[in-house]
């Protein structure tokens, strides 16, 4: 399978390389690390796969220079949403599949811009994986992928999904199948907006920083727990066990930073409206009281200098 995998970072360059170590056709449409790449090749240091090395990798700076593919994989921040109608539309052809694998809310809808909505998958990413330098990702634990298609009652679409989660399970990388995008985005939504957001109003710090006040724990706990009430007025069902079994997972990850605290320390755009803004306002739909997320969110404002928001 031809697989383009479009903003390789973290993300994209780990699961890409373990469809191209299984086998698999894969393009890497990259900005920043291009150079360094198309000389040196990739590396993921991986301690669930081992070591993956490739002296050589398909890499390009257009997607013009790929063109139509089988798979498109979105990889990059939401913050990029902008490039799509210039990154997109080159890769694909009637057949084209596209899966998002971007955090939060509101991607595949601008992805429906450019394309039909039964072309277009939703997926959610369960890992811990950082860029240590141009060429080079630390995968730290984790790898799985939840998916579901964009439109939920469309035979082809949840064929398209299910063709997709084979691929990825064939290829090493563990995936599910849902009926529901909405109940896979809160699913991550509940781990994503307290520890990723209480790294980032805190100032871009660890994981293992954080664990250490256990006030800190507790009012991520106190969230993530306002965060799965309002899935749950959503009409999404989760296990009885989650919250406790995320907080045992996070407490293991020592000094792993989330995404959106390292693009704070690295003066990048923070992807705050997939991650917060389009849900909270989701959120506050339902009527539900959230002061304990609404807080995370003016502290959140208030570190990244946005104007405080009403709620």
């Amino acid at each position: 399978m031809k697989i383009a995998v479009l903003g390789a970072g973290a993300l994209g360059c780990y699961y890409g390389s373990v469809l191209a170590q299984a086998g698999e056709d894969v393009h890497y449409i990259m900005r920043s690390d291009y150079t360094f790449v198309s000389q040196h090749g990739l590396q993921v240091n991986s301690r669930i796969q081992g070591l993956i090395n490739f002296p050589a990798v398909h890499v390009y700076k257009s997607s013009a220079d790929v063109g139509p593919v089988d798979l498109v994989l979105i990889t990059w921040k939401t913050t990029s949403n902008h490039f799509l109608s210039q990154a997109l539309p080159p890769l694909c052809s009637s057949n084209t599949i596209v899966l998002t694998l971007q955090n939060g809310m509101g991607n595949a809808e601008a992805i429906a811009q450019l394309l039909p909505q039964e072309k277009i998958l939703v997926g959610q990413c369960f890992i811990c994986s950082m860029k240590v330098s141009p060429g080079h990702i630390s995968h730290l634990s984790g790898g799985n992928i939840q998916l579901a298609p964009m439109l939920p009652s469309n035979q082809a679409a949840i064929s398209s999904s299910e063709y997709i989660a084979a691929l990825f399970n064939k290829n090493g990388i563990p995936a599910r199948t849902f009926e529901n995008a909405e109940q896979i985005q809160w699913y991550k939504l509940v781990w994503n907006i307290p520890f990723n957001g209480l790294c980032l109003a805190l100032g871009g710090i660890s994981i293992n920083t954080l664990y250490s006040i256990p006030a800190n724990v507790q009012r991520a706990r106190k969230i993530m727990e306002e965060v799965s009430a309002v899935a749950h007025a959503r009409g999404c069902k989760f296990p009885n066990n989650l919250i406790e079994s995320q907080m045992k997972k996070t407490e293991n990850m020592g000094e792993f930073i989330p995404s959106s605290a390292i693009d704070y320390n690295e003066h990048r755009p923070v992807e705050y409206e997939a991650i917060w803004g389009i849900p909270l306002k989701i959120a506050r739909s339902t009527g539900l009281a959230l002061p304990e997320w609404s807080q995370l969110d003016q502290d959140i404002r208030q570190r990244l200098n946005m104007p405080a928001q009403s709620s």
